[in-house]
């Protein structure tokens, strides 16, 4: 094929390649934009809490904002267990879920009311390990027949629904807000972690 030739086709396939990254960005961030817009409160039986970042063992903006709205949830209906999910990352001084215990119990939840589960290290082991402590420590309970909050950021929400599903669980999502530093950030790295789900996640 002469080089005249070769041209019109590599800029045919690029145009191709443009317009299924467009149509995919679009379909995506809208599903993100959809169920990070829910807003009501769906009288979850279990909330579990994904994980977010420590400074130190202080909760980051994005986390503080989980946190709270799983405090509201749970004191509207104190008979619901917590769940918290994350293990220690770099620059944490103990684990995410640790740092989260203490914030919720500061805030005045009883400690008996909350899980942590303190190994994983995204949100796909946050899912799995954490339905493998509820299965551990409350075999009596039908994960299936309950519903579980998935409690985390809006732009988050719609992933972590989709894991729960995956992992066997009937979730139902619950948005906290967003930190305003974080917004745009976690709104275009969550298209690239639903791709990740999409072509690796939901296969495992």
């Amino acid at each position: 094929m002469k080089k005249r030739e070769i041209k019109p086709v590599l800029r045919w396939i690029l145009y191709v390649l443009l317009l299924l990254f467009l149509g995919t960005f679009l379909l995506i961030e809208g599903l993100i934009f959809h169920y990070a817009r829910k807003t009501e409160d769906p009288g979850a039986d279990l909330l579990l809490v994904l994980g977010a970042r420590l400074y130190g063992d202080i909760p980051s903006p994005a986390l503080k904002e989980r946190l709270d709205k799983a405090a509201e949830c749970y004191f509207r209906n104190p008979q619901t267990l917590l769940v918290v999910s994350g293990g220690k990352g770099e620059g944490e001084t103990l684990s995410e879920a640790e740092g989260m215990k203490r914030y919720l119990v500061s805030l005045g939840i009883p400690e008996e009311r909350i899980l942590r589960e303190e190994t994983s290290t995204n949100t796909f082991e946050n899912i799995r390990f954490s339905r493998e402590l509820l299965e551990k420590t409350h075999p009596e309970l039908n994960l299936k027949a309950l519903n579980v909050g998935i409690v985390t950021n809006g732009f988050h929400v719609f992933r972590g629904v989709l894991l729960a599903k995956d992992a066997g669980l009937n979730p139902v999502g619950i948005a906290a807000k967003t930190p305003p530093t974080t917004r745009v950030k976690g709104y275009l790295r969550e298209y690239f972690g639903v791709l990740k789900y999409l072509v690796v996640d939901r296969h495992r």
